[in-house]
């Protein structure tokens, strides 16, 4: 079955919907062609941390994108009717992709940061049977580079909101989106980031460039 996505421009505001295929083919070829993608596609990221502040990366499946590279826990297009792309359509898409991709059902989305430490703190919180994540950001031009098997890097653009949370239960691959997972430190991460790149996707460097203060 055809997955239909939408293109937003930088400023997040909606151009068109088409086919997923065609559409990032589309993306790819006019960035390769000039340097950087003239759309974005809605997407949404999540990082995971465990209780003790460990960063849970995980292996990519064989993907067209970055395929077998280290990343952030979970990410997905977001596939929604709603062209207004309200934040509600970016947290159904998150609680979707959690369970598709890493097999979490029972994911909470916190309203703002002192209801996410509120939840955290509750005393019938078992973070090993429930994941707890808030948005921290949204980006609506957010770029990074792209890897493939076959044909040179090129730069996609995101429309993204970007949520951190804190889940000590087992994954579950199911989709093939992800292969394997890993427990990281913040500090030990940075290090083999500069150490060896070309094992992680763009995006685990977008994160820990923006987002580290928030990674503990």
């Amino acid at each position: 079955m055809s997955e239909w996505l939408h293109a937003t421009d930088r400023h997040g505001r909606f151009v068109k919907t088409e086919e997923r295929v065609a559409l990032l083919a589309e993306i790819r070829a006019h960035a390769r062609a000039h340097g950087d993608a003239h759309l974005a596609v809605p997407v949404v990221h999540i990082i995971l941390l465990t209780s003790n502040g460990q960063i849970r990366m995980v292996q990519r499946g064989n993907r067209p994108e970055n395929p077998f590279m280290w990343d952030k826990a979970v990410g997905g297009h977001v596939v929604t009717e709603d062209r207004s792309l309200g934040r509600a359509a970016f947290d159904a898409n998150a609680i979707k992709e959690m369970g598709e991709e890493v097999g979490i059902e029972n994911v909470a989305i916190a309203d703002d940061a002192l209801h996410y430490h509120r939840l955290l703190q509750a005393e019938d919180h078992d973070p090993t049977t429930r994941a707890i994540i808030r948005m921290v950001d949204h980006d609506p031009w957010q770029g990074s580079f792209c890897r493939s098997r076959e044909g040179e890097p090129w730069v996609k653009r995101h429309n993204v909101c970007v949520y951190i949370g804190v889940y000590d239960g087992a994954f579950v691959f199911a989709d093939g989106e992800a292969i394997n997972h890993d427990l990281i430190t913040r500090a030990d991460l940075m290090d083999d980031l500069l150490a060896s790149p070309w094992k992680y996707a763009d995006g685990a460097r977008i994160f820990m460039q923006r987002y580290y203060h928030l990674l503990r």
